[in-house]
C-alpha cells in the first residue's frame, strides 16, 4: 500500500509507535498480534464479527516499523502499510513474517475500502496523537484532482481495453514461468500443459481484477479529498465488483453472439442454410 515517513524524536520512537498502534487496534476490537526483529517492528490485526466476515477471516491489516537508511532528516523512520495474509505464530515466523509480500484488495473487494480507511487513520492517528512530524518525500507522487477523473463511456472503454492488455501481459509473463519449469524438468509435459490451459482461462479474471483497480482509483482520491467520507467510500466500493462483472461478462455474451451471427451468415451466404433456418438459429442465440 504505502510507506509513510516520519521524524523521530528519540531512539525509543519506533517502539514507542509499535506498542501505541497496538493498543490501538485493540481498542478498535481488531485481534491483533506483533513481534520485533533485528530491530524492525511488525503488527498484524484483522477485525473481528461482522466486518471479519465479510473481509475474510485470514485478511489482516499490517503494519512494519523501522528505521529509514536514507533519512532526508537527523532521525527518520518509515511506517509501511499493506495487506496480507494472518500469519500464525508470527513470533517464531519472526523476520521472514516481515518480509512476506502483501497481496492486492482484489482478495476481497470490501477490503479494498477497509485497508485504506485504517491506513488513513494510523498516519492521522501517528500525526495528531503521537506528534510524530511526517516528511514529505521530494519523490512522493502528486496525485490528480478529481476533476482529472474520466467518468465517460470512451473513457470506461479505454480503461477496458487496458485491463484486458494488463491481463493478456500477466498470462504471458506466468505462461513463461511454465515454460522455463517445462524445460528445466520442473514440470512434465503433461503438467505443463494442464496448468498452461488453466492459466489462459485466467484472462477474463485478471482483466475484471484490473478493471476493478482502475475503477476504485476514483473513490480512493476522493476520499483521500475528504469529497466521500468512510461509509460513503465503503458504500461505494462493495458496489464495484458486481458492476463489473456484470460489465464483462455481458460483452464477452455480445462478443460471443456476433461471432456466432457471423458464422450464420457466412453458411447462409454458402448455401448451408435457407433464409428460415437462417433467422431461426439467429433467435435462439
Amino acid at each position: 500500500m504505502a510507506k509513510n515517513y516520519f521524524i523521530a524524536k528519540n531512539e525509543q520512537s519506533l517502539s514507542k509507535t509499535y506498542r501505541e498502534l497496538i493498543l490501538w487496534f485493540k481498542e478498535k476490537q481488531y485481534e491483533v498480534d506483533g513481534t520485533e526483529a533485528e530491530g524492525t517492528y511488525f503488527i498484524q490485526a484483522k477485525k473481528t464479527g461482522t466486518i471479519r466476515t465479510l473481509l475474510g477471516t485470514n485478511l489482516a491489516f499490517q503494519v512494519k516499523i523501522f528505521w529509514s537508511k536514507e533519512p532526508t532528516v537527523a532521525q527518520e523512520f518509515i511506517v509501511e502499510t499493506s495487506t496480507g495474509k494472518w500469519i500464525t505464530n508470527l513470533t517464531g515466523a519472526g523476520i521472514t513474517a516481515m518480509f512476506t509480500g502483501g497481496f492486492t484488495v482484489l482478495t476481497g473487494i470490501a477490503g479494498a475500502g477497509w485497508a485504506l480507511i485504517v491506513e488513513s487513520e494510523i498516519i492521522t492517528y501517528i500525526e495528531k496523537n503521537l506528534q510524530f512530524q511526517k516528511v514529505k518525500k521530494a519523490d512522493e507522487p502528486i496525485k490528480e484532482t478529481s476533476s482529472t477523473n474520466q467518468s465517460s463511456s470512451s473513457s470506461d472503454s479505454l480503461a477496458n481495453s487496458s485491463a484486458r492488455q494488463k491481463a493478456i501481459n500477466k498470462v504471458e509473463k506466468e505462461s513463461q514461468k511454465l515454460e522455463s519449469a517445462l524445460e528445466n524438468g520442473i514440470l512434465t509435459e503433461a503438467e505443463y500443459k494442464a496448468k498452461n490451459l488453466s492459466l489462459q482461462a485466467r484472462i477474463e479474471e485478471y482483466e475484471i481484477e484490473f478493471l476493478i483497480e482502475e475503477r476504485i482509483a476514483k473513490f480512493q482520491q476522493a476520499f483521500t479529498e475528504g469529497i466521500l467520507d468512510a461509509e460513503e467510500y465503503e458504500a461505494k466500493v462493495k458496489t464495484v465488483e458486481e458492476e463489473v462483472r456484470h460489465q464483462i461478462i455481458n460483452h464477452r455474451n455480445e462478443q460471443k453472439k456476433a461471432e456466432k451471427v457471423a458464422k450464420l451468415k457466412e453458411a447462409l451466404d454458402n448455401g448451408i442454410l435457407t433464409e428460415d433456418e437462417f433467422k431461426v438459429k439467429v433467435t435462439e442465440l
